[in-house]
């Protein structure tokens, strides 16, 4: 008996220390695939980058649609379009090896008709998206900042008045009294110092000895140096060398900050802010977004037909300030009214700048699009080119 009960708890001792098999859980899977195929891991983890999207192999040849629109698209002789828009679509189009034929037309009215109508696929023009313009065709993202600015005319002939105001805002007076200060020690030191030994030069009573110093002083710092007051003892002799040294570098610095100053009072906006264009004549063109923002913030416009019209009437006077697209006034003065004129740094309105298309254009042709777009006109390349249109305001 006894060793009966010591076999029956040794072979339950091992049957519990022996490994138990294991098995699938069927109840826990969600069909008949879930143990048989594996499952791809599609999230997105860190480090892990998608290729860039791609055309489909049976991608169509697109229409794209261009109009004048400096500095955005500019048709340079008969064939050749050039611009900010029109250059960012031909990267575009050359990365993803895409096929397209150009089609001309004469106004963006007409082009955003044919794309809303889908006789074209894009407009490789760039144009502010809006509510009203969303509601017939599609955007891609933006790739540059725009809106509405005002354009003055640089004051090239100040008044008296205003450049005196000028003068006294300036560090220039502050300057100015400190030079005639180190003038007058010098003239002080110089009558201490020679008043005795050379009284052919600068003897006589004390007032007439400072007197003569002050004018051997003046003339030495203005490099006039007529001669007629001459140090000759030898802490004397060291003081004018000294001078002459300090006089000269004052006189720089003086004549430069007179001449800088000066400078950019005649350089001066005639308007220094958007605060002031209520007070003016204002200009835009005719039924552009310029004159719809104008139209809002209260402004009277005078229209013209083009935005070149608009800012040659004010360069000659005929017009205070001109509301236009902040790009296409940039490059217009720089092209053409450059030192004449100048954008108000502060915008009116600021609006984002994109591509339109079709809303039949594929997904399939979307996503490459504005995936480029975006790798283009974030890349410092890029920003340098489109300096050279609208440079730095």
């Amino acid at each position: 008996m006894f060793r009966l009960l010591s076999c029956l708890l040794l072979t339950t001792l091992v049957m519990s220390c022996a490994p138990v098999a294991q098995t699938s859980d069927t109840s826990l899977s969600y069909g008949p695939s879930a143990t048989s195929t594996p499952v791809s891991d599609t999230r997105i983890v860190p480090g892990r980058t998608r290729p860039a999207p791609t055309l489909p192999p049976n991608a169509p040849r697109l229409r794209v649609g261009v109009f004048e629109l400096p500095p955005y698209a500019m048709k340079v002789g008969s064939q050749e379009w050039v611009g900010i828009a029109v250059t960012l679509f031909r990267e575009i189009a050359q990365r993803l090896d895409m096929h397209y034929d150009l089609v001309d037309f004469p106004s963006m009215a007409s082009a955003m008709s044919a794309l809303s109508n889908s006789e074209i696929d894009l407009i490789a023009v760039g144009v502010d998206p809006t509510p009203d313009r969303e509601t017939y065709v599609d955007f891609t993202h933006a790739f540059e900042q725009s809106g509405t600015s005002a354009a003055v005319r640089i004051d090239r002939s100040p008044s008296l008045t205003g450049m005196w105001h000028q003068v006294r805002a300036s560090q220039l007076p502050r300057l100015f009294l400190g030079v005639l200060a180190f003038m007058f020690l010098i003239a002080l030191l110089m009558t201490l110092i020679e008043r005795r030994n050379n009284s052919q030069h600068f003897g006589g009573t004390w007032w007439k000895g400072l007197g003569e110093s002050v004018w051997w002083s003046v003339t030495t710092m203005t490099t006039v140096g007529y001669g007629d007051r001459v140090p000759i003892t030898v802490f004397g002799r060291v003081i004018a060398g000294t001078w002459m040294l300090l006089a000269f570098a004052l006189m720089s610095v003086l004549a430069g900050v007179i001449s800088s100053e000066l400078t950019v009072n005649r350089f001066r906006p005639m308007l220094q802010n958007l605060a002031e264009l209520p007070k003016v004549r204002c200009a835009a063109v005719a039924d552009s977004a310029g004159a719809m923002d104008a139209e809002a913030q209260g402004l009277k416009v005078r229209t013209f037909p083009t935005l070149k019209d608009a800012l040659t009437a004010l360069a000659t006077e005929q017009v205070d300030a001109v509301l236009g697209d902040t790009g296409a006034l940039n490059y217009i003065i720089r092209d053409s009214f450059k030192n004449e004129l100048a954008v108000l740094p502060e915008p009116l309105v600021v609006e984002y700048v994109c591509l339109s298309m079709s809303p039949k254009l594929p997904l399939s042709i979307r996503e490459p699009l504005n995936y480029w777009l975006l790798r283009i006109s974030e890349s410092p390349s890029w920003q340098q080119y489109r300096r050279t249109y609208v440079g730095t305001n």
